[in-house]
């Protein structure tokens, strides 16, 4: 256990979806902030590319500098540059919201990493994911509409203190819920990027999630081109949301499968963005359908890849998701790119063709992971006998290789990866003295 209390999957939850709307809710006020603040579009769109740079590059650093600080104030102070979005009813301006926009992106990496890796230790991997990626869901399907409804009526400024409102009251309950005990191994965090297998599974996170959002960016335009008008596609992004829920559900069950589960998620969102930007016009069952599954794939691709990557360091499950955040923020800009500027320059036909070899691309690098996990696999009994011969002769270089491949990047070990989690969390949470020299020993020969 990671001493997190009763109530902490929704209180965390609850912060998830707040800090995710805080990241999102600028994609439905920019029309109002443009007009307010006299800024282009291309000097509005800095807005999120900002929070995403932000995310990418400062939130691995953060959670490696607190890994030995207590998690229940890391989260609630991580939350504290989210709260001052109340501040921007008295400095409403371009400069202002810019640098806090900075601070919300360097620090979202830090509260989802942390409340991630603590729920996992408690409930286990894919449980724990889920139940964060449920705030996930909420936030990021429900700010842009919300945002755009809100700035007709009430301005962008009071949209966005709201959520800095909000992020007041997820503080306090991260604080009075959160763990005290931190899940990653001090020093851990930094060593996972040289683990060759870690960066491909980075690789295939940044991918993944290029390939969700190639389409999913522009899908508002997408269905308009299916004779949509704005209710419809509030109503089809709606139902979008809701399958995510679906998803997010069916990700979590399916933790051990997350490796496998790519296949889909990069299918199925990719053919969903091919299929609105090839055809016309749809039936309104057809369309309903189409939206329920790309949500529902869209969602299980947050949770599995984060689920992927975490299992992949138990010993340091914190930073590994931070790294994850970073990876995926990384492919939601490129995706984001590059299917705009294919859709500006050659039409949804372009769009389509860009998402197919985004699709491809991810799914290849799915068959080598998983050829990689699989002569690992074959090879790790051999591997197990000489280290444990009675000879006592050391593994080789290739041994040693394949063990560390193995160990880190194989899907199916996921089970014993999760046990390694929770073992670890129960042992720093736990008091008890150090183990004698004896019960040491035994655990140092069973590790070369």
């Amino acid at each position: 256990m990671t001493g997190t209390k009763p109530g902490a999957a929704l209180a965390l939850g609850f912060g998830a979806a707040v800090v995710v709307a805080a990241e999102f809710v600028v994609i439905g006020l920019l029309p109002a902030m443009s007009a307010d603040l006299g800024l282009s579009p291309a000097e509005a769109g800095w807005l999120v590319t900002l929070f995403a740079l932000a995310s990418a590059l400062l939130g691995p650093m953060l959670v490696a500098a607190t890994v030995r600080l207590r998690p229940a104030l890391v989260m609630a102070a991580a939350l504290i540059p989210f709260a001052g979005s109340l501040l921007l009813l008295l400095f409403p301006d371009f400069l202002f919201v810019a640098a806090l926009r900075v601070a919300q992106g360097a620090t979202l990496p830090l509260f989802m990493s942390i409340a991630t890796a603590q729920l996992a230790a408690a409930q286990g991997t894919g449980r724990g994911v889920a139940l964060t990626y449920i705030g996930v869901t909420i936030g990021g399907t429900l700010a842009p509409p919300l945002g755009a409804f809100a700035a007709d009526r009430i301005g962008w400024e009071m949209a966005i203190a709201a959520i800095g409102a909000l992020a007041l009251g997820a503080a306090a309950a991260s604080f009075a819920v959160g763990g005290d005990t931190p899940t990653d191994r001090p020093g851990a965090s930094w060593r996972l990027l040289a683990r060759p297998a870690m960066r491909a599974h980075l690789l295939l996170s940044a991918l993944l999630f290029a390939t969700m959002f190639c389409g999913f960016s522009y899908s508002a335009l997408l269905l308009a081109r299916h004779s949509l008008d704005p209710a419809g596609v509030a109503i089809a992004l709606s139902g979008f949301g809701l399958a995510g829920l679906a998803g997010n559900w069916l990700a979590g069950l399916a933790a051990r499968w997350s490796l496998g589960a790519s296949h889909i998620v990069a299918a199925a969102t990719a053919g969903a963005a091919i299929w609105l930007a090839l055809s016309a016009a749809s039936s309104p069952p057809a369309l309903a359908s189409l939206m329920l599954l790309w949500g529902a794939a869209h969602a299980a691709g947050f949770v599995s890849c984060q689920v992927r990557v975490m299992a992949a360091a138990p010993e340091a499950p914190g930073f590994a998701g931070a790294l994850n955040i970073s990876a995926a923020n990384l492919g939601i800009a490129a995706g984001s790119f590059l299917g705009g500027l294919a859709l500006t320059q050659a039409g949804p036909e372009a769009l389509a063709a860009t998402c197919l070899a985004l699709a491809l691309l991810s799914i290849a690098t799915v068959l080598w992971l998983q050829r990689a996990a699989a002569s690992a696999s074959s090879a790790a009994p051999s591997t197990r006998c000489t280290v444990h011969s009675s000879i006592g002769r050391a593994p080789s270089d290739r041994q040693k290789s394949i063990a560390s491949w193995f160990q880190s990047s194989t899907a199916h070990s996921s089970r014993a990866q999760l046990r390694s989690t929770a073992s670890w969390a129960k042992r720093a949470s736990s008091a008890l003295p150090a183990p004698r020299p004896r019960a040491s020993g035994v655990t140092n020969r069973s590790s070369r």
